[in-house]
């Protein structure tokens, strides 16, 4: 299968889930323990327990902002291995259709464990965490300047 196509299937499956709150779908995504790259530093996340603070964060900023569509496109993806597959996409969060933040890119690996592609690793340059969990203030800090909208003005 063309692992573009693998890795965009699996970042709908995911970003649904963070959207709708879902998670349980959201962790069934994740195989551990799951490796995140921010500016800073490297994080090992070992447990399912471990990741629900970050996706309530998630989840919560977004639904608190006002997001409607949380999406993130596929630029590209290729096998690393022949289980292994790793992509980079483009981030883009709105509002009714209005841009909330500007888009950001970042990758992932995805590795595949029996029939299931699993995310195992994610590179986020964007942000300048040093801690898991990842609280709102994390995640949201380079978002929370001017939005696409409002600088246009």
């Amino acid at each position: 299968m063309n692992p573009l196509t693998i890795y965009q299937d699996a970042l709908n499956t995911v970003s649904q889930a963070v959207l709708a709150g879902d998670f349980l779908r959201y962790a069934a995504m994740i195989d551990l323990p799951y490796l995140v790259h921010t500016a800073c530093a490297e994080l090992l996340v070992s447990t399912t327990a471990d990741l629900r603070p970050t996706f309530d964060a998630l989840s919560q900023g977004l639904k608190t902002r006002g997001v409607t569509h949380y999406e993130r496109i596929a630029r590209a993806a290729d096998y690393a291995a022949r289980d292994r597959i790793e992509g980079w996409h483009h981030t883009h969060i709105l509002a009714n259709g209005q841009p909330v933040t500007w888009p950001h890119a970042a990758r992932q690996s995805l590795v595949r464990r029996g029939q299931l592609w699993l995310f195992s690793e994610a590179h986020y340059e964007m942000l300048s965490a040093t801690r898991w969990p990842l609280g709102e203030a994390d995640i949201f800090a380079r978002a929370d300047g001017p939005s696409p909208l409002q600088a246009a003005q």
